[in-house]
């Protein structure tokens, strides 16, 4: 696509901690997935090419419920963002928000292939972490600290 301004662009990806009593939920992406298939990383997804108000929430509702079957409140809190390169050469905006559950069980269902539970000490010493997800748990506990 071309633009009078030749602007590029990016995919904006929403994601989230979601916490559960004093737990923050994790899934393990699916082996088929494009980018850092099989690693471990906060439920989310891709906004679309839509028209709406509070898309960037609207989103972060749709893909959670999507990916691991869970309900979240309204206080949706941004916690973090950055950006980065995909695997694909796509270029990324991520937005890193903290949930808080409101209903249903955790399970894995579209792109995910298991999910976890873990508190605050369990996420600082998680073995199988990738570099991002180091960065992420960093964040979230940097963001707690401050709260």
């Amino acid at each position: 696509m071309h633009t009078k301004d030749n602007a590029q662009f990016h995919i904006v990806l929403v994601k989230a901690w979601i916490k559960k009593e004093k737990k923050f939920l994790l899934a393990q992406r699916d082996s088929t997935e494009l980018h850092k298939p099989g690693s471990w990383s906060l439920p989310g997804g891709k906004v679309e090419n839509e028209i709406t108000q509070d898309i960037i929430q609207k989103t972060l509702k749709k893909e959670i419920k999507e990916e691991v079957g869970l309900e979240i409140k309204d206080n949706i809190e941004l916690i973090y963002n950055n950006s980065f390169i995909r695997s694909d050469k796509a270029h990324v905006v991520n937005l890193t928000f903290l949930c808080n559950w409101k209903s249903s069980k955790a399970q894995p269902l579209e792109d995910t292939t298991q999910i976890k539970w873990f508190t605050l000490k369990e996420l600082s010493n998680f073995s199988n972490a990738e570099d991002f997800l180091i960065t992420e748990i960093k964040e979230l506990i940097k963001f707690l600290h401050n709260k």
